[in-house]
């Protein structure tokens, strides 16, 4: 109660100077960009010239093939080509990523390599950007780190440590939030994968947000990956997860109405009965009742 008011002071003050904003890194600033739009306007025709060896179709059709392939999940022939995206997101969700590393290509931005003191934002989750006090102790937090890692700085200089050395020995005081940059490439195969478990509402936030936006910068290019490129339950029709968001039905209810289908086909072929045709000349023949 008592930091109440010199927290709203200094709201007042962040408002002032920042036009009514903060400094901090937001889901609004997560960015991506995808590097090779002309060539993944290429990837289903490339894919299908991989594909036409197998039945020796004549290349004429490889689009064909690709489209037909991609749709029956036969992406073996895909895999020479990758969708590469360039990523800025908070560091803890770009190290979320890179734990797909299955038909991937990744390069992420050093801190050792490259100096912190020009890069440095912490991000806010959206729940304390709407609240002003949470908001300013973040926005105090974030001011702390810089101060520290500007004074470390100082005191390397002094001892003869710069640079790369520097940089080497003062990235553990680097917060997990920092905001960090990734180029990332995928195999179509890879990026569904993605997808179905990213899109998710399961997903943390920012990655769900770096899917979303990965998603609208594929399809803005091709079109036709529309259906792949979607949250598991979507593709499978089933929620495999523990606690689901209630859009899908389980796995263990989809079996279950499956079962009922299977018993109410029984039931159905069970209804055959035997009818004697008056008519002369002819059998007796079955009629479903």
């Amino acid at each position: 109660k008592q930091l109440t008011p010199l927290l709203s002071l200094e709201i007042m003050d962040m408002r002032v100077n920042n036009k009514g904003g903060y400094f901090m890194y937001t889901i609004k600033d997560i960015k991506v960009e995808l590097l090779n739009p002309e060539e993944v306007k290429n990837f289903i025709k490339n894919h299908g010239i991989f594909a036409c060896e197998c039945y020796q179709t004549p290349e004429k059709f490889a689009e064909r093939v690709g489209l037909s392939c991609l749709k029956e999940g036969h992406t073996s022939g895909s895999r020479a080509d990758m969708f590469k995206f360039r990523i800025h997101a908070p560091r803890y969700t770009c190290d979320q990523i890179m734990r797909h590393s299955v038909g991937t290509a990744i390069n992420c931005q050093s801190q050792r390599y490259v100096d912190m003191d020009d890069n440095f934002s912490i991000y806010a989750p959206p729940q304390v950007m709407c609240n002003d006090i949470a908001t300013t102790l973040y926005q105090y937090y974030e001011d702390s780190c810089k101060e520290h890692y500007a004074l470390v700085r100082r005191e390397m200089n002094n001892l003869g440590i710069t640079g790369e050395k520097a940089n080497d020995l003062m990235r553990t005081m680097l917060p997990i939030g920092v905001a960090c940059n990734l180029t990332m490439g995928f195999t179509i195969e890879a990026l569904i994968h993605f997808m179905n478990k990213r899109l998710c509402v399961r997903a943390d936030e920012p990655i769900r947000e770096v899917a979303r936006l990965m998603r609208a910068e594929v399809l803005r290019v091709e079109p036709r990956y529309e259906e792949l490129l979607v949250p598991q339950c979507v593709s499978s029709l089933f929620c495999p997860e523990k606690h689901g968001c209630g859009r899908y039905p389980s796995r263990e209810e989809v079996e279950e109405f499956i079962e009922m289908g299977r018993a109410a086909k029984r039931a159905s072929s069970e209804r055959f009965i035997d009818i004697d045709d008056t008519w002369e000349g002819d059998d007796n023949y079955n009629v479903i009742d």
